[in-house]
């Protein structure tokens, strides 16, 4: 399949004229790189107010925020054998303006033994069930047959009241990654909503060659699990000239009616050299009708690549830790009829860009009238 813009594809701007919105800073654990960042709008509600007030801080006026949640990695981390990540903490105004950045992280890896003893990377945070809830990437050593793979990733869980102190509830059952055959796993974010009395989680099986890696789903009765993973929702679209695709999920899924929800997810390629691209995908998904003994009936139309690396902070790869030639989202919010995507460039700072929601929607909304084949986006054999 070789993929081709339209001119029915979302316009998407690059705020704050492509400059980064969080980038390294110090000597400490937010030194060398800050990527991957997820984003939570609070409304100044009666029932927010409080929490807002105290993001902000004294002496500000309470107002709509944006919360970012960030990954972000020191320049150099002595006795490990590779820089951890860590989460940080930053407040902005609705159109992503900053307002207040701390000192701290939120979270950050375990000491000793744990799930996330070598990093915690990539969070999502996402409202349900009367707490926040961040699902993030847990890295902890891992002997492996094969002497290349040296760590094991696994979905992991945390939970809050107040978005600042967070409740590790650590390596989320049926979605971990262990078991008797190892084989890792990423990219989890919860859905806003409970569907027929399910928690629903969208994750990443790193199982197999990295050229069969599909974006799955996984129910529970409890948020924190343990989670029956259903089977893949999705795999990437393929496209000419890419040795290898892979895709996972992104930001917290958007409701857009009852049991209908777009989602901003990516779509990973190697090109030849090994060199990788990320890109930006959205997806359709609507619980209405879908089988959940054919979990690829979730999708009812995609749009495949609106948004690639293009600018010096997205194809490039600065420093040490950076990996060239990306962007991935972890973040996405509605504010006045905008789309804001907050996401990594070149796995190196956090970038923000807006699409016109009601084009991304309306564009697919006329793709859902189309016939869906998920066996065109099958994994290579």
């Amino acid at each position: 399949m070789s993929l081709t813009r339209t001119s029915a594809l979302p316009q998407v701007e690059r705020l704050f004229g492509g400059q980064p919105l969080i980038s390294p800073t110090g000597d400490g654990w937010e030194s060398g790189v800050t990527f991957n960042s997820s984003a939570v709008f609070l409304e100044a509600t009666g029932e927010n107010r409080q929490l807002i007030q105290e993001l902000l801080g004294p002496g500000e006026e309470v107002r709509d925020i944006v919360a970012l949640h960030y990954r972000a990695r020191p320049k150099h981390d002595p006795g490990f054998p590779f820089t951890r990540s860590y989460v940080g903490l930053s407040i902005h105004e609705p159109d992503l303006t900053p307002i207040r950045r701390f000192d701290t992280p939120v979270l950050s890896p375990d000491l000793g033994e744990g799930s996330d003893v070598h990093g915690s990377e990539d969070p999502r945070v996402t409202w349900l069930d009367g707490s926040w809830w961040m699902v993030y990437c847990g890295v902890q050593p891992f002997v492996d047959p094969d002497p290349t793979k040296t760590w094991l990733a696994s979905v992991c869980m945390a939970k809050s009241d107040n978005l600042v102190d967070w409740t590790k509830i650590g390596a989320v059952a049926g979605c971990s990654g262990r078991g008797p055959t190892p084989h890792g796993n990423k990219d989890g974010v919860l859905f806003p909503d409970r569907i027929e009395g399910k928690v629903v989680l969208l994750h990443r099986p790193l199982k197999g060659d990295i050229d069969t890696w599909e974006t799955a789903i996984a129910v529970a009765d409890l948020t924190e699990g343990p989670y029956t993973d259903l089977g893949a929702v999705h795999g990437p679209a393929r496209q000419d000239g890419y040795l290898k695709s892979w895709t996972g999920a992104g930001a917290t899924p958007i409701k857009i009616g009852e049991g209908r929800y777009v989602s901003i997810e990516h779509t990973g390629n190697y090109l030849p050299g090994k060199q990788r691209k990320y890109v930006l995908d959205a997806f359709l998904y609507d619980f209405n009708d879908w089988d959940p003994t054919r979990p690829e009936t979730l999708v009812k139309a995609r749009l495949d690549d609106f948004m690639r690396p293009e600018t010096d902070f997205e194809v490039k790869g600065p420093f040490h830790d950076s990996v060239a030639n990306v962007v991935f989202a972890c973040g996405a919010y509605v504010h006045d009829g905008w789309l804001y995507i907050v996401y990594g460039g070149g796995d190196s700072y956090i970038l923000a860009a807006r699409v016109n929601f009601n084009d991304l929607v309306g564009e697919l909304e006329s793709r859902e009238q189309q016939e869906y084949r998920p066996e065109e986006y099958a994994p290579h054999a």
